[in-house]
Protein backbone atom coordinates (compact mmCIF):
# COMPACT_ATOMS: atom_id res chain seq x y z
CA UNK A 1 0.00 0.00 0.00
CA UNK A 2 1.39 3.41 -0.96
CA UNK A 3 1.65 6.21 1.65
CA UNK A 4 -1.12 8.08 -0.19
CA UNK A 5 -3.39 5.03 -0.13
CA UNK A 6 -2.71 4.56 3.59
CA UNK A 7 -3.64 8.18 4.30
CA UNK A 8 -6.90 7.79 2.35
CA UNK A 9 -7.74 4.56 4.21
CA UNK A 10 -7.09 6.16 7.60
CA UNK A 11 -9.16 9.19 6.63
CA UNK A 12 -12.10 7.01 5.57
CA UNK A 13 -11.82 5.05 8.82
CA UNK A 14 -11.85 8.26 10.86
CA UNK A 15 -14.89 9.57 9.00
CA UNK A 16 -16.64 6.24 9.59
CA UNK A 17 -15.95 6.44 13.32
CA UNK A 18 -17.23 10.01 13.45
CA UNK A 19 -20.40 8.92 11.66
CA UNK A 20 -20.96 6.06 14.13
CA UNK A 21 -20.39 8.38 17.09
CA UNK A 22 -22.80 10.94 15.64
CA UNK A 23 -25.51 8.31 15.27
CA UNK A 24 -25.00 7.15 18.87
CA UNK A 25 -25.33 10.71 20.18
CA UNK A 26 -28.66 11.07 18.39
CA UNK A 27 -30.30 8.15 20.12
CA UNK A 28 -32.79 9.72 22.51
CA UNK A 29 -33.59 7.46 25.46
CA UNK A 30 -36.91 8.12 27.18
CA UNK A 31 -38.47 6.50 30.25
CA UNK A 32 -42.15 7.41 30.27
CA UNK A 33 -45.65 6.10 30.93
CA UNK A 34 -47.52 3.75 28.63
CA UNK A 35 -49.50 5.70 26.03
CA UNK A 36 -47.46 8.91 26.21
CA UNK A 37 -45.40 8.17 23.07
CA UNK A 38 -47.60 6.73 20.30
CA UNK A 39 -45.77 5.72 17.12
CA UNK A 40 -47.31 8.49 15.02
CA UNK A 41 -46.02 11.08 17.47
CA UNK A 42 -42.48 9.66 17.39
CA UNK A 43 -42.41 9.55 13.60
CA UNK A 44 -43.62 13.13 13.35
CA UNK A 45 -40.87 14.37 15.66
CA UNK A 46 -38.20 12.36 13.83
CA UNK A 47 -39.30 13.99 10.56
CA UNK A 48 -39.09 17.41 12.22
CA UNK A 49 -35.52 16.76 13.44
CA UNK A 50 -34.50 15.47 10.01
CA UNK A 51 -35.85 18.61 8.34
CA UNK A 52 -34.44 21.06 10.90
CA UNK A 53 -31.08 19.46 11.73
CA UNK A 54 -30.63 17.02 8.86
CA UNK A 55 -30.08 14.27 11.42
CA UNK A 56 -31.54 10.81 11.79
CA UNK A 57 -33.00 10.49 15.27
CA UNK A 58 -33.43 7.11 16.93
CA UNK A 59 -35.75 6.63 19.91
CA UNK A 60 -35.10 4.15 22.73
CA UNK A 61 -38.40 4.09 24.67
CA UNK A 62 -39.00 2.27 27.94
CA UNK A 63 -42.19 2.34 30.00
CA UNK A 64 -42.24 2.87 33.73
CA UNK A 65 -44.50 1.06 36.19
CA UNK A 66 -43.21 2.57 39.44
CA UNK A 67 -41.50 5.83 40.37
CA UNK A 68 -38.46 3.97 41.73
CA UNK A 69 -37.57 3.04 38.15
CA UNK A 70 -36.78 6.66 37.28
CA UNK A 71 -34.04 6.69 39.90
CA UNK A 72 -32.75 3.27 38.88
CA UNK A 73 -32.50 4.20 35.18
CA UNK A 74 -30.73 7.48 35.98
CA UNK A 75 -28.25 5.79 38.31
CA UNK A 76 -27.39 3.29 35.58
CA UNK A 77 -27.00 6.15 33.05
CA UNK A 78 -29.45 4.47 30.69
CA UNK A 79 -31.94 7.30 30.13
CA UNK A 80 -31.90 10.89 28.85
CA UNK A 81 -35.50 12.00 29.55
CA UNK A 82 -37.83 10.88 32.32
CA UNK A 83 -41.52 11.60 32.89
CA UNK A 84 -41.98 11.84 36.66
CA UNK A 85 -45.05 13.13 38.45
CA UNK A 86 -44.74 16.51 40.14
CA UNK A 87 -44.03 15.10 43.62
CA UNK A 88 -40.99 13.07 42.51
CA UNK A 89 -38.58 15.90 41.62
CA UNK A 90 -37.99 16.94 45.25
CA UNK A 91 -38.72 13.55 46.83
CA UNK A 92 -36.15 12.97 49.59
CA UNK A 93 -35.91 9.27 48.65
CA UNK A 94 -34.24 10.16 45.36
CA UNK A 95 -32.81 13.69 45.80
CA UNK A 96 -32.62 14.03 42.04
CA UNK A 97 -31.51 17.65 42.05
CA UNK A 98 -29.16 17.71 45.05
CA UNK A 99 -27.44 14.59 43.71
CA UNK A 100 -27.12 16.35 40.32
CA UNK A 101 -29.04 13.61 38.55
CA UNK A 102 -31.15 16.14 36.61
CA UNK A 103 -30.15 19.09 34.44
CA UNK A 104 -31.80 22.52 34.35
CA UNK A 105 -34.03 23.05 31.31
CA UNK A 106 -33.35 25.96 28.96
CA UNK A 107 -36.76 27.56 28.40
CA UNK A 108 -35.41 29.45 25.40
CA UNK A 109 -35.74 26.14 23.58
CA UNK A 110 -39.31 25.66 24.81
CA UNK A 111 -41.36 28.58 23.42
CA UNK A 112 -44.64 26.73 24.07
CA UNK A 113 -44.01 27.03 27.81
CA UNK A 114 -45.72 30.43 27.82
CA UNK A 115 -49.01 28.74 26.86
CA UNK A 116 -49.07 26.41 29.87
CA UNK A 117 -51.73 26.86 32.57
CA UNK A 118 -50.39 29.79 34.65
CA UNK A 119 -50.54 27.94 37.98
CA UNK A 120 -48.36 25.16 36.49
CA UNK A 121 -45.63 27.54 35.29
CA UNK A 122 -42.56 27.94 37.51
CA UNK A 123 -44.29 25.80 40.14
CA UNK A 124 -42.23 25.18 43.30
CA UNK A 125 -42.20 21.43 42.70
CA UNK A 126 -40.36 21.94 39.39
CA UNK A 127 -37.86 24.62 40.38
CA UNK A 128 -34.90 25.37 42.61
CA UNK A 129 -32.77 28.52 42.64
CA UNK A 130 -34.90 29.94 39.80
CA UNK A 131 -34.03 27.03 37.51
CA UNK A 132 -36.65 24.74 35.93
CA UNK A 133 -36.12 20.98 36.18
CA UNK A 134 -39.42 19.70 34.78
CA UNK A 135 -41.97 20.89 32.21
CA UNK A 136 -45.56 19.61 32.59
CA UNK A 137 -47.08 17.67 29.70
CA UNK A 138 -50.44 16.63 31.13
CA UNK A 139 -52.28 16.40 34.40
CA UNK A 140 -55.22 14.56 35.80
CA UNK A 141 -57.19 13.51 38.85
CA UNK A 142 -57.50 10.54 41.05
CA UNK A 143 -61.17 11.14 40.51
CA UNK A 144 -64.53 9.49 40.83
CA UNK A 145 -66.32 8.20 37.75
CA UNK A 146 -69.85 6.84 37.59
CA UNK A 147 -72.15 4.95 35.23
CA UNK A 148 -74.69 7.60 34.23
CA UNK A 149 -77.14 4.89 33.16
CA UNK A 150 -77.01 3.09 36.51
CA UNK A 151 -76.72 6.01 38.94
CA UNK A 152 -79.80 8.19 39.21
CA UNK A 153 -77.96 11.25 40.52
CA UNK A 154 -74.36 12.17 39.80
CA UNK A 155 -72.19 11.79 42.93
CA UNK A 156 -70.96 15.09 44.36
CA UNK A 157 -69.01 13.92 47.41
CA UNK A 158 -66.41 11.29 48.27
CA UNK A 159 -68.83 10.18 50.98
CA UNK A 160 -70.73 8.20 48.34
CA UNK A 161 -68.08 5.47 48.68
CA UNK A 162 -69.30 4.85 52.24
CA UNK A 163 -72.99 4.89 51.25
CA UNK A 164 -74.65 1.51 51.94
CA UNK A 165 -76.32 1.74 48.51
CA UNK A 166 -72.96 1.28 46.80
CA UNK A 167 -71.51 -1.47 48.99
CA UNK A 168 -69.76 -4.00 46.72
CA UNK A 169 -70.60 -1.81 43.70
CA UNK A 170 -67.39 0.21 43.42
CA UNK A 171 -63.71 -0.30 42.67
CA UNK A 172 -60.62 1.61 43.80
CA UNK A 173 -56.88 1.52 43.13
CA UNK A 174 -54.84 -1.16 44.87
CA UNK A 175 -51.45 0.44 44.21
CA UNK A 176 -51.87 4.10 45.06
CA UNK A 177 -52.49 3.86 48.78
CA UNK A 178 -51.68 7.55 49.37
CA UNK A 179 -54.51 8.61 47.04
CA UNK A 180 -56.96 6.34 48.86
CA UNK A 181 -55.95 7.83 52.20
CA UNK A 182 -56.47 11.33 50.80
CA UNK A 183 -60.00 10.68 49.51
CA UNK A 184 -60.90 9.03 52.83
CA UNK A 185 -59.62 12.07 54.68
CA UNK A 186 -61.52 14.46 52.39
CA UNK A 187 -64.73 12.46 52.88
CA UNK A 188 -64.33 12.84 56.65
CA UNK A 189 -63.80 16.59 56.41
CA UNK A 190 -60.04 16.75 56.93
CA UNK A 191 -58.80 20.18 55.72
CA UNK A 192 -56.96 20.09 52.39
CA UNK A 193 -53.72 21.26 53.99
CA UNK A 194 -53.82 18.51 56.63
CA UNK A 195 -54.07 15.44 54.41
CA UNK A 196 -50.64 14.21 55.49
CA UNK A 197 -50.76 15.34 59.13
CA UNK A 198 -50.66 12.14 61.16
CA UNK A 199 -52.33 13.53 64.28
CA UNK A 200 -55.17 15.03 62.23
CA UNK A 201 -55.73 11.81 60.27
CA UNK A 202 -55.97 9.88 63.51
CA UNK A 203 -58.29 12.43 65.13
CA UNK A 204 -60.75 12.26 62.20
CA UNK A 205 -60.81 8.46 62.23
CA UNK A 206 -59.17 7.93 58.85
CA UNK A 207 -57.64 4.49 59.66
CA UNK A 208 -61.01 2.90 60.52
CA UNK A 209 -62.79 4.57 57.57
CA UNK A 210 -60.05 3.28 55.27
CA UNK A 211 -60.76 -0.27 56.43
CA UNK A 212 -64.42 0.20 55.53
CA UNK A 213 -63.49 1.63 52.12
CA UNK A 214 -61.39 -1.43 51.27
CA UNK A 215 -63.79 -3.95 52.81
CA UNK A 216 -66.85 -2.71 50.90
CA UNK A 217 -65.16 -2.47 47.47
CA UNK A 218 -66.10 -5.15 44.96
CA UNK A 219 -62.56 -5.24 43.57
CA UNK A 220 -59.41 -3.15 43.29
CA UNK A 221 -57.57 -2.34 40.09
CA UNK A 222 -53.82 -2.15 39.54
CA UNK A 223 -51.90 0.43 37.54
CA UNK A 224 -54.53 2.00 35.31
CA UNK A 225 -58.28 1.36 35.56
CA UNK A 226 -59.80 -0.38 32.54
CA UNK A 227 -63.35 -1.21 31.39
CA UNK A 228 -62.71 -4.77 32.57
CA UNK A 229 -62.09 -3.49 36.11
CA UNK A 230 -65.43 -1.70 36.10
CA UNK A 231 -67.60 -4.73 35.42
CA UNK A 232 -70.24 -5.12 38.11
CA UNK A 233 -69.55 -1.64 39.45
CA UNK A 234 -71.43 1.63 39.09
CA UNK A 235 -68.85 4.00 40.59
CA UNK A 236 -65.05 3.88 40.68
CA UNK A 237 -61.94 5.86 41.42
CA UNK A 238 -60.13 6.56 38.16
CA UNK A 239 -57.33 8.43 36.42
CA UNK A 240 -59.84 9.11 33.65
CA UNK A 241 -57.86 7.09 31.08
CA UNK A 242 -60.65 4.51 30.83
CA UNK A 243 -63.28 7.05 29.76
CA UNK A 244 -62.35 7.11 26.02
CA UNK A 245 -62.49 3.29 25.94
CA UNK A 246 -65.83 3.26 27.73
CA UNK A 247 -67.20 5.84 25.32
CA UNK A 248 -66.07 3.73 22.34
CA UNK A 249 -67.99 0.84 23.90
CA UNK A 250 -71.14 3.01 24.01
CA UNK A 251 -71.04 3.06 27.81
CA UNK A 252 -71.98 6.33 29.52
CA UNK A 253 -69.47 6.74 32.31
CA UNK A 254 -68.64 10.27 33.43
CA UNK A 255 -66.23 12.04 35.78
CA UNK A 256 -68.01 13.44 38.84
CA UNK A 257 -67.50 16.94 40.24
CA UNK A 258 -66.59 16.43 43.89
CA UNK A 259 -67.35 19.17 46.41
CA UNK A 260 -64.46 18.38 48.75
CA UNK A 261 -61.98 18.63 45.90
CA UNK A 262 -60.00 16.04 43.96
CA UNK A 263 -56.38 15.05 44.44
CA UNK A 264 -54.26 14.78 41.36
CA UNK A 265 -50.95 14.67 39.60
CA UNK A 266 -48.96 16.55 36.99
CA UNK A 267 -46.68 14.50 34.75
CA UNK A 268 -43.84 16.32 33.06
CA UNK A 269 -40.54 15.73 31.32
CA UNK A 270 -37.14 16.18 32.97
CA UNK A 271 -33.61 15.91 31.57
CA UNK A 272 -31.10 13.57 33.18
CA UNK A 273 -27.39 14.06 33.82
CA UNK A 274 -26.63 11.68 30.92
CA UNK A 275 -27.09 14.67 28.62
CA UNK A 276 -24.29 16.63 30.29
CA UNK A 277 -21.59 17.38 27.73
CA UNK A 278 -23.92 16.55 24.82
CA UNK A 279 -25.22 19.97 23.72
CA UNK A 280 -26.80 18.76 20.47
CA UNK A 281 -28.70 15.92 22.09
CA UNK A 282 -29.76 18.15 25.00
CA UNK A 283 -31.12 20.67 22.49
CA UNK A 284 -33.08 17.91 20.72
CA UNK A 285 -34.36 16.68 24.11
CA UNK A 286 -35.64 20.18 24.87
CA UNK A 287 -37.22 20.36 21.42
CA UNK A 288 -38.98 17.08 22.26
CA UNK A 289 -40.40 18.65 25.40
CA UNK A 290 -41.56 21.67 23.40
CA UNK A 291 -43.15 19.32 20.87
CA UNK A 292 -45.01 17.47 23.64
CA UNK A 293 -46.70 20.66 24.82
CA UNK A 294 -47.48 21.88 21.30
CA UNK A 295 -51.10 22.43 20.26
CA UNK A 296 -51.18 19.37 18.02
CA UNK A 297 -49.80 16.87 20.55
CA UNK A 298 -51.88 18.27 23.37
CA UNK A 299 -55.06 17.91 21.33
CA UNK A 300 -54.43 14.67 19.45
CA UNK A 301 -52.49 12.68 22.07
CA UNK A 302 -53.38 14.08 25.49
CA UNK A 303 -57.05 14.90 24.89
CA UNK A 304 -58.22 12.54 22.15
CA UNK A 305 -55.99 9.49 22.64
CA UNK A 306 -55.40 9.49 26.39
CA UNK A 307 -58.60 11.23 27.43
CA UNK A 308 -56.53 13.21 29.92
CA UNK A 309 -56.22 16.91 30.71
CA UNK A 310 -53.86 19.07 28.62
CA UNK A 311 -51.64 21.85 29.95
CA UNK A 312 -51.58 24.09 26.86
CA UNK A 313 -54.49 26.52 27.27
CA UNK A 314 -54.16 27.82 23.70
CA UNK A 315 -56.07 24.74 22.46
CA UNK A 316 -59.21 25.76 24.37
CA UNK A 317 -60.98 27.00 21.23
CA UNK A 318 -60.42 23.63 19.54
CA UNK A 319 -62.07 21.60 22.31
CA UNK A 320 -65.64 20.38 22.30
CA UNK A 321 -67.95 21.53 25.08
CA UNK A 322 -67.44 18.18 26.83
CA UNK A 323 -63.64 18.33 26.50
CA UNK A 324 -63.63 21.94 27.69
CA UNK A 325 -65.56 20.98 30.80
CA UNK A 326 -63.35 17.96 31.48
CA UNK A 327 -60.14 19.99 31.11
CA UNK A 328 -61.57 22.85 33.21
CA UNK A 329 -60.17 25.35 30.71
CA UNK A 330 -63.48 27.19 31.09
CA UNK A 331 -62.56 27.88 34.74
CA UNK A 332 -58.83 28.19 35.35
CA UNK A 333 -59.49 28.95 39.03
CA UNK A 334 -60.35 25.25 39.36
CA UNK A 335 -56.66 24.36 39.54
CA UNK A 336 -56.17 26.56 42.60
CA UNK A 337 -59.48 25.89 44.33
CA UNK A 338 -60.46 22.27 43.58
CA UNK A 339 -57.43 20.32 42.32
CA UNK A 340 -55.28 19.19 45.25
CA UNK A 341 -51.87 18.14 43.99
CA UNK A 342 -50.36 15.18 45.80
CA UNK A 343 -48.12 16.61 48.53
CA UNK A 344 -44.46 15.85 49.08
CA UNK A 345 -44.21 13.28 51.87
CA UNK A 346 -41.62 12.91 54.59
CA UNK A 347 -40.36 9.40 55.35
CA UNK A 348 -42.46 9.32 58.53
CA UNK A 349 -45.63 10.41 56.73
CA UNK A 350 -45.14 7.89 53.93
CA UNK A 351 -44.56 5.08 56.39
CA UNK A 352 -47.70 5.98 58.32
CA UNK A 353 -49.90 6.12 55.21
CA UNK A 354 -48.51 2.78 54.05
CA UNK A 355 -49.08 1.24 57.48
CA UNK A 356 -52.75 2.19 57.75
CA UNK A 357 -53.29 1.02 54.14
CA UNK A 358 -51.64 -2.33 54.83
CA UNK A 359 -53.75 -2.67 57.98
CA UNK A 360 -56.91 -2.00 55.95
CA UNK A 361 -55.94 -4.69 53.43
CA UNK A 362 -55.10 -7.16 56.17
CA UNK A 363 -58.28 -6.53 58.16
CA UNK A 364 -60.49 -6.83 55.07
CA UNK A 365 -58.73 -9.96 53.85
CA UNK A 366 -57.90 -8.35 50.49
CA UNK A 367 -54.12 -8.63 50.53
CA UNK A 368 -52.92 -9.65 47.07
Amino acid sequence: MTPLSLVKTLLLLALSLISITSQAELTLRILTWQGYTPTSMLEQFKAYIKKKHNEELVFDINYVSHADEFFEFIRSESVDIIAPSHNIIHDDRYQLISNKLLLPINLKNIPNYKDIIPSLQFAPYTTINNEIYSVPMLHGPYGLIYDAEAVSKAPSSWQVLWDAEYKNRYTISYDYFEANVYITALALGVPKDKLTDIITLQAYGVPSALIELVENSQNMWRGVDSPEDLKGNVIATSWGFSLPQLKAMKMKWKMADIAEGVTGWVDGYALTSSLKGQPKLKLIAEEWINFCISKEVQLEVVVKLLGSSPVNISIAEQLTAEQLEQSHFNDLNYFKEQRILWPLLTKRQRNYLKTIWDNALQFSGKVK
